[in-house]
């Protein structure tokens, strides 16, 4: 393994505020990154600086060993890094699906053969195949989302950045471009998923909190979110099934606190009632 996003020293000023303040973070190739932090924490600047959208003020990214901030390596890094914004109809261009989608290829010149094998490939990754002939404005939001991941699948990235893709979705939408992510993951593609929700986060391997341009803390989901205090103390919240595990341990219930999800939760109340009616 090897780190594909290496982020040293990076601050950011914007209009003479300081935005990041003095990041170091390394993310591994294959990884599944979820960021989390309240509204201007710098979560969206940071995504930004990893497809050179912005450069920092001070300090250096790299992108597979290629600097940011250097003019002639603006391509190569955007080849191997794709972004998939809040909005879809910020990201969606053309009025056909499957023209939209191949969009990005034409304009690398991609041979249309090979173009029209990358669009439904990423169609059908994202479960939106049969739409490909379908007006791009007649898709719901969370359709929209999918041919907006879409785009970004068939340029093949080694690096997919999300900045909160579920914000403006309904619970269905948000479910669908979560475990597509996931899927991508598996894949081997590295994830970058930036999102307020903690459920999606819990679902990623690791957790970077953001706090006023800082890292406040940076781990696997289960050691980030044991340390709800720490988190409530910045504006932010834990999963749910989490919030139960520690409501608990304040009723004197033994209880371990690193629970993420329905799953994880339902084992240990099934224990606990267990243990309490002595059956097995």
């Amino acid at each position: 393994m090897s780190a594909i996003i290496d982020i040293q020293n990076v601050s950011f000023r914007y209009n003479e505020r300081d935005i990041l303040k003095n990041i170091s973070l390394t993310v591994e190739a294959g990884d599944f990154v979820a960021v989390l932090g309240h509204n201007g924490s710098g979560k969206s600047t940071l995504a930004k600086h990893l497809d050179a959208i912005l450069v920092p003020s001070e300090g250096k990214v790299l992108i597979g060993g290629l600097d940011t901030s250097v003019d002639s390596n603006l391509e190569a890094i955007r080849r191997r890094t794709g972004m998939v914004f809040q909005n879809p109809d910020n990201q969606i261009i053309a009025t056909v699906v499957e023209e939209d989608v191949a969009f990005a290829l034409e304009n690398l010149g991609v041979p249309r053969e090979e173009m029209v094998k990358r669009v439904d490939e990423a169609l059908d990754a994202v479960g939106m195949l049969e739409f490909k002939k379908h007006a791009t404005t007649k898709l719901s939001g969370g359709q929209k989302q999918r041919i907006a991941i879409a785009g970004v699948i068939a340029m093949r990235p080694d690096v997919i950045v999300f900045d909160e893709p579920t914000a403006m979705l309904d619970p269905q939408g948000r479910e669908d471009v979560i475990n597509i992510a996931k899927k991508l993951n598996g894949q081997g593609i590295t994830v970058i998923y930036i999102t307020h929700y903690m459920e999606e986060a819990a679902q990623a391997k690791r957790v970077v909190v953001l706090n006023d341009g800082e890292i406040l803390i940076d781990g696997t989901p289960h050691y980030v979110f044991q340390n709800a205090g720490l988190l409530k103390s910045v504006g932010l919240d834990v999963p749910q099934s989490t919030s139960l595990m520690f409501l608990l341990r304040s009723r004197g219930i033994k209880v371990p606190l690193a629970v993420l999800n329905e799953e994880e939760c339902v084992s240990v109340l099934t224990d606990i009632l267990h243990e309490r009616t002595g059956n097995k």
